[in-house]
């Protein structure tokens, strides 16, 4: 059964799944679709054409799907936010929709925002990430799974982030973070593999051999990115491995993080 708040307004329009919790002052705007069992706090404000999963929470002050941060925009254009699954969305997190008629801004499943957590315009979020409180990421951010952004760090538009990556608190790049780093201070730079992400996170022994092997190749060898990439395609390598090799052959727009933190 439906659970809504007199004090909270919901548009005739929005879809409440089944066990839907609306608490105090909430606002659900038209064209709004929740997924079953999903909480939305007090005061937290879900706008038109957002989509939340079923299982979700989220906390009071949050604000999903608002207009995004885009001089010009304008706000008859149809785009949306969508959210999957299990998310936890604390007090006070920002989710922009898409600048792009029929764009996307899309949070994947079971992820976990901590309050004041920003997420852009048109960012592609997958699934299993937590980001610490105050973690900001602006428009057209990619970013995999299983990554921990520490709290208050902050990501450049057009930036990659690949999976397992751990950031350190107020950190901040320009650059793409390859898969399975850390990146420590404001200059692009990464302080090692995050070594026990991937432990942790059940990858074999070989597999991890294999991905230290090429962060020594491309980080501790004097090779430039090219050279290095070179001395890694004289031999195969198992999947976990293809996955950062992959990434550090592919297009990007802003150049990835290659230097070591000191």
């Amino acid at each position: 059964m439906t659970n809504i708040h007199p004090t909270a307004i919901v548009a005739q329009t929005a879809q409440l799944g089944e066990n839907v919790k609306i608490g105090p002052f909430a606002i659900i705007e038209e064209g709004v679709c929740i997924g079953d069992r999903s909480e939305i706090m007090a005061q937290a404000q879900i706008r038109s054409q957002s989509i939340v999963g079923a299982d979700c929470a989220i906390g009071s002050g949050a604000l999903v799907g608002a207009d995004p941060h885009y001089v010009g925009f304008n706000s008859e254009t149809p785009s949306w936010a969508r959210l999957g699954d299990r998310n936890i969305i604390r007090e006070y997190v920002t989710l922009h929709r898409s600048i792009e008629e029929g764009g996307e801004t899309v949070l994947g499943d079971d992820n976990y925002l901590m309050n004041g957590a920003h997420l852009g315009h048109d960012c592609q979020v997958g699934n299993h990430n937590i980001l610490a409180n105050n973690v900001l990421l602006g428009g057209h951010v990619k970013m995999g799974n299983h990554c921990f952004l520490g709290g208050g760090s902050v990501y450049h538009q057009f930036i990659r982030i690949g999976d397992y990556v751990m950031a350190q608190g107020l950190a901040g790049t320009s650059h793409d973070i390859p898969p399975y780093t850390m990146l420590a201070g404001t200059d692009n730079e990464i302080a090692g593999l995050n070594v026990v992400g991937i432990k942790r996170g059940g990858f074999e022994s070989e597999d991890r051999k294999e991905i230290k092997e090429i962060f020594r190749i491309v980080y501790r060898s004097q090779l430039n990115l090219k050279q290095a990439i070179e001395k890694i395609d004289e031999r195969s390598w198992g999947d976990p491995a293809v996955v950062l090799i992959n990434f550090l052959k592919s297009e990007t727009k802003k150049g990835f993080c290659l230097k070591l933190y000191k």
